[in-house]
C-alpha cells in the first residue's frame, strides 16, 4: 500500500464504487480554474489499480476556518519529521485521469524507495505528493485523427489554465513552511512529467505576477522528465526562464528517440521538444540547470518506455536516485560529461 497526498483543480464527482471514496473528473472544478482540494489516497493493488480516496475536511464559514491544504501539509510535515522522510511532489502528463496520476505516482514512489536485489544505493525514504490536473487528452502517436488532435490541443490548454492552481499550491506550501516555529530539515522535490512541465512554466509565470522578483527557493531539486514543453525554455522570461530561482538544482532528462515528443513536434505544430533534445542553447543554461541525455539507455522497441522511462527503465531511475540523494552532478556513476554541448550523457552501465 502507498499513501499518495493529491492537491487537484478537477471537478469531484461520485465515485462508481463506494469502496473508493471520492473521485475527480476531467474537467476542472466547478469553483474556478484555481480552485484546489486536497487530500489522500491509499493505493493497492499489484497494478496500483485499487484505489481508497478522501478528501480533507474544508469549512471557510467556521471560526477558524478549517482549510483542506492546512490539514494535509501538516501530516506531510509530520511524515518528514518523524520518518526523517523527503517529500517529492509529482505532475503528471497528459492522457492522465486523477485515478491515473495516483497510479503513476505509486509506481514512481515504488521505484524510487525499493531496495531490489542488485541495488547498490541505499533506498530512498520520501513522502509523495501529486498535482493533478484535468488531463483528457490522447495518446499522440498515429493521432492523424481530427479528434484526437483536439483532444491534446485541449490538454495544452487545460495545462496552461492549470498552472495558476499549482502556483496556489506552491504558495500554501511555502506559508506553511515560513509560519513553522523550527524548520524541518527535511527536503522538497519536484518530478515533472511530459505536459506536467508546461503546468510548470504557467505556474512559474503567475508566481512571478503574484510576489514579483521575490520568488522562494522552495525546491532542493527539480527533475523534468521527457518534458512536452519548447526548447528554448530557458531562454524566455515568459517560459522557464527564472526556474532556476525556485530550486537549488534542476536536471532536465531528454530523449532523442521519444516518439510522443516526436508527433508533438511534427504532428502538432510545436516547436522541438524540450525533452527530445534538451535545451537548444546548452552552454548559456544557469550554473544550477543540467541537461541529461538518456538516449543511449533507451531502446526504442521498448514502447511505452521511450515516454515514461522515469518510471520504466531502471537505469534511468537509478540516476534520479542518484540526483534525489544529493550526488553532486559530476559525480554521479555512469554518467559522461560532454563539454562541447554542456550536457551529461547516460552510460549504459554504472563506471
Amino acid at each position: 500500500m502507498t499513501t499518495i497526498y493529491f492537491g487537484t483543480n478537477r471537478n469531484l464527482i461520485a465515485s462508481d464504487k463506494v469502496e473508493e471514496g471520492f473521485d475527480f473528473g476531467s474537467n476542472f472544478s466547478d469553483d474556478g480554474l484555481a480552485n484546489l482540494r486536497f487530500g489522500k489516497a491509499e493505493v493497492t493493488g499489484n497494478d496500483f489499480d485499487q484505489y481508497q480516496i478522501s478528501i480533507a475536511p474544508e469549512n471557510l464559514f467556521a471560526d477558524p476556518p478549517v482549510l483542506g491544504s492546512q490539514t494535509i501539509l501538516r501530516q506531510v510535515g509530520q511524515e518528514m519529521r518523524e520518518k526523517q522522510e523527503d517529500t517529492l511532489i509529482f505532475i503528471h502528463g497528459y492522457n492522465t485521469s486523477f485515478r491515473g496520476g495516483l497510479t503513476a505516482a505509486a509506481k514512481l514512489h515504488q521505484v524510487l524507495t525499493s531496495n531490489a536485489v542488485g541495488n547498490s544505493q541505499p533506498p530512498l525514504k520520501l513522502n509523495i505528493c501529486l498535482f493533478s490536473w484535468p488531463s483528457d487528452g490522447s495518446f499522440l502517436l498515429g493521432d492523424r485523427n481530427a479528434a484526437n488532435r483536439i483532444a491534446y490541443r485541449n490538454d495544452r490548454l487545460d495545462a496552461a489554465a492549470s498552472g495558476a492552481a499549482f502556483a496556489r499550491s506552491f504558495l500554501k506550501v511555502a506559508d506553511f513552511i515560513n509560519g513553522l516555529d523550527t524548520r524541518c530539515q527535511r527536503k522538497l522535490h519536484l518530478v515533472t512529467h511530459s505536459m506536467g512541465n508546461y503546468v510548470l512554466r504557467f505556474a512559474l509565470q503567475e508566481l512571478k505576477n503574484q510576489v514579483s522578483d521575490r520568488l522562494p527557493r522552495l525546491f532542493d531539486q527539480i527533475l523534468m522528465m521527457a518534458a512536452d514543453e519548447d526548447d528554448d525554455a530557458f531562454d524566455l522570461k515568459d517560459k522557464l526562464f527564472d526556474l532556476p530561482r525556485i530550486t537549488r538544482r534542476t536536471s532536465i532528462y531528454f530523449n532523442r528517440e521519444d516518439l510522443a515528443l516526436w508527433a508533438s513536434d511534427r504532428l502538432k505544430g510545436n516547436p522541438p521538444r524540450l525533452g527530445t533534445d534538451g535545451p537548444m542553447q546548452p552552454r548559456q543554461l544557469p550554473r544550477n540547470v543540467y541537461p541529461i541525455d538518456c538516449t543511449k539507455v533507451i531502446s526504442r522497441f521498448t514502447d511505452p518506455s521511450e515516454h515514461s522511462y522515469h518510471i520504466n527503465v531502471p537505469r534511468v531511475v537509478t540516476d534520479m536516485r542518484f540526483v534525489l540523494q544529493d550526488e553532486s552532478p559530476d559525480e554521479i556513476l555512469g554518467r559522461q560529461y560532454i563539454p562541447a554541448t554542456n550536457r551529461y550523457r547516460l552510460l549504459e552501465n554504472l563506471i
